[in-house]
């Protein structure tokens, strides 16, 4: 296997995984499926580690095996990471203006986050042209359970899903005790927030109040969320839930007809009984 790394501590370096990454790196359009002495040739290994590595690969979902049981393909756990990867920076794209928009017409910072596992990831941050604001920095993350993005996340989760989520291992109050501090106390919140239609309050941090709601794709599913989270010293902060919140609201309802959605379909799904939420405006 050619070593094409360059200006890297090799020390740093995780052999087994750069293979992995490299038999990945083989398939493409001109080469759909190999077999795994094609693989081990390309790369210069020996068939049994080869073997090793496509068995492992095929495992966890990012090899297929063909239905001749010799020839391998990508599988679909590549495929859902470039749509991912694709979605998010489709997110950042069409939310960056409109964020950057009710930054300036609130006066407060503006944030975007995706859910991922039991944390909420900042992906998106406008902050504030006051001489304070919101700290909080793209990249960096919290526990869904006690942040204003992550809750306006778990709303659409059912209770089985929550479960799920948050095995009877996990510590709600591992970093703070702020926030519920278990499953049951969590639900008891996200009732009381689904029927409000979106999530307000202190949650980070001393003397920082948010208002988030949810963002949701074509068919409904709430994607990411947003907020305006800063100061609440800020004179904009002070009408949590009148102003601040309708303008939180309209936005993530932009954000989300520029991805497609469509309130229509989940009135009508209220109307016909099923369990769907619709925030009110």
């Amino acid at each position: 296997m050619d070593d094409k790394t360059t200006g890297a501590n090799r020390n740093y370096l995780v052999p087994g995984l750069r293979r992995g990454l490299a038999v990945l790196g083989l398939f493409g359009r001109s080469r759909p499926t190999m077999r795994v002495a094609e693989i081990g040739r390309e790369l210069g290994l020996p068939r049994a580690t080869a073997f090793r590595l496509v068995y492992t690969l095929e495992t966890e979902g990012y090899l297929l095996r063909g239905k001749d049981s010799v020839t391998y393909s990508l599988g679909p756990r590549v495929l859902t990471l470039g749509f991912d990867y694709l979605h998010s920076q489709e997110l950042i794209e069409v939310a960056g203006p409109i964020l950057d928009d009710l930054r300036d017409r609130v006066g407060a910072s503006t944030h975007m986050g995706l859910l991922d596992g039991r944390d909420i990831l900042y992906v998106y941050r406008a902050p504030s042209h006051q001489r304070l604001s919101s700290n909080r920095r793209v990249g960096s993350r919290l526990p869904a359970h006690f942040s204003s993005l992550g809750r306006a996340m778990l709303l659409d989760l059912s209770d089985e899903e929550l479960a799920e989520l948050y095995d009877a291992d996990y510590d709600f109050h591992a970093l703070t005790q702020d926030g519920p501090g278990n499953l049951d106390e969590l639900k008891q919140c996200l009732t009381e927030e689904r029927q409000r239609g979106y999530i307000a309050g202190s949650f980070i941090g001393d003397g920082i109040i948010s208002v988030a709601a949810p963002v949701r794709d074509a068919s409904g599913r709430a994607i990411a969320a947003i907020n305006v989270s800063d100061y609440e010293s800020l004179p904009c902060m002070a009408d949590l839930h009148g102003t601040l919140k309708d303008n939180v609201l309209n936005t993530a309802a932009d954000i989300s007809r520029y991805l497609g959605y469509s309130e229509v379909p989940r009135r009508e799904a209220v109307a016909e009984g099923l369990r769907v939420d619709v925030p009110e405006k």
